[in-house]
């Protein structure tokens, strides 16, 4: 047994053991500076800086770096961001770059300034408000954690935000889950906080509100995005367990049933495609606005690489399966348009499981004549970021060759050419040496030239 799966037996986190936080933004200041994009080189940028300066409020600066990470002036925005909190360290803000750098750039960094923000006074005085930056910083901790397959420590930063909230159902799910994992491994879970047991069950009782399920059982939520929520359920007509996605608000207004619209769109796209490696649509409940869909135990990639199921020597597996999938996509004339880490699952939580893709919900079919751009700036052909062309077949082959490039590297990042909107050639990255000759294959699909993009003749 991993000894960093055990229940550490101190609090979570004590005071003084994590580094100060100025040492911590000296860590992001040495890291990102170099080759970033100054606020004088880029509009943007400059008003951020400045932004930052007039103190203008926190949720407004967070739309703003998402705005920048989005144009691909990350790297700049978190130079600037660190900076200023080097000279006026405010919590708040300081959680802003914590998220930052936990979704995806440099996540053990980003855990580096959750813990160090947990040694300010002033957050440790928060820490029985019900909202508190304290309790925003441990579910933060808590969630990356247990994502990570470190039960034991998530389990305490669950433990923390229950102890301010103790009818927290976001929490509670995840105590309850760190719970269930660490008994079936034979570990200790018992818990100091009053009233734990007493609520245990609250989960299903808030998950079961607002639907009319006759034929399913609803389980645990799997996750959660900006219009829907997917959960775990049991079929009771096949025997089966399944994943439920269900639109979230009442469908009412001009707006939501633009997204429902694109929701059934989804699921219309799904029953046409055909292969093992494409996520199953087994049933549609228009009336209670879900879908059925085959249940992945997994994860996504992203996850999975984190967790060490699946690693840089599955690649040729992990391709062949990727690519599988999108020709018989292709083959219906769809088109996915957001082919990344967290939009490929994982069949089974074990090594040598294969993949399934999923989320169509911005996929096109039969589609003529200009579409709106959409899609992750990391992920996106070199035409679609200099607006040059449509999405197409030769879009999601790039999309798919940098996911796979990106699992040909890891645990190193990608270039950081890849998240900056400037052009550049994809296929120069592809280093030489890979197995089964993967390193022509994945040169094939990141060429510059959408005409050189063959499906590559690949071997099974």
């Amino acid at each position: 047994m991993s000894q960093e799966l055990a229940i550490d037996p101190r609090p979570a986190p004590a005071r003084g053991e994590a580094a100060p936080l100025e040492e911590v933004l000296d860590h992001v200041l040495q890291k990102f500076t170099p080759g970033a994009t100054l606020p004088g080189e880029h509009p943007g940028l400059a008003d951020f800086a400045r932004n930052l300066r007039n103190d203008i409020p926190d949720h407004l600066l967070d739309r703003q770096l998402r705005s920048l990470s989005h144009a691909g002036f990350l790297r700049g925005a978190l130079v600037i961001l660190a900076a200023d909190l080097r000279q006026r360290p405010r919590p708040a803000r300081a959680l802003l770059l914590s998220r930052e750098l936990l979704d995806a750039i440099d996540p053990a960094l980003g855990i580096e300034v959750a813990r160090a923000l947990l040694t300010l006074p002033e957050v440790e005085g928060s820490r029985l408000e019900i909202g508190s930056t304290y309790t925003q910083i441990h579910m933060l901790l808590a969630d990356v954690l247990h994502e990570r397959g470190e039960p034991g420590q998530a389990l305490r930063h669950f433990e923390a935000v229950l102890a301010a909230d103790i009818d927290n159902p976001r929490a509670l799910r995840g105590w309850r889950s760190c719970v269930r994992v660490l008994e079936q491994r034979g570990l200790s879970t018992h818990s100091n906080n009053r009233g734990l047991v007493v609520l245990d069950g609250l989960a299903e009782v808030e998950l079961s509100r607002g639907f009319n399920l006759e034929r399913y059982d609803l389980g645990r939520p799997l996750g959660r995005g900006r219009h829907a929520v997917v959960y775990q359920a049991h079929d009771r007509r096949t025997g089966r367990d399944v994943a439920i996605k269900r639109l979230l608000g009442d469908g009412k207004g001009r707006h939501s049933r633009v997204i429902e619209a694109r929701f059934f769109a989804e699921a219309r796209t799904l029953a046409g495609v055909r292969s093992p490696y494409v996520i199953s649509l087994l049933d549609v409940v228009p009336q209670q606005r879900f879908i059925v869909l085959s249940l992945c135990r997994g994860g996504n990639l992203r996850h999975a690489l984190r967790r060490q199921l699946i690693g840089p020597s599955d690649l040729p597996r992990v391709g062949n399966q990727l690519l599988a999938a999108l020709r018989a996509v292709h083959a219906v004339q769809a088109i996915h348009r957001d082919i990344k880490p967290v939009n490929i699952l994982v069949r089974q939580a074990k090594p040598g499981s294969a993949i399934a893709l999923a989320d169509f919900g911005l996929a096109l079919r039969n589609t003529s004549g200009p579409t709106t751009q959409v899609g992750t700036l990391r992920y996106m052909a070199p035409e679609l970021r200099t607006g040059r062309a449509q999405p197409s077949a030769m879009t999601d082959r790039v999309s798919a060759g940098i996911v796979l490039l990106e699992l040909a590297l890891y645990p190193q990042p990608l270039p950081d050419a890849f998240d900056k909107l400037e052009d550049f050639d994809p296929s120069e990255a592809v280093p030489d040496g890979l197995p089964d000759n993967w390193s022509s294959v994945l040169r094939m699909l990141l060429a510059r030239d959408p005409a050189k993009r063959r499906q590559p003749i690949i071997s099974k």
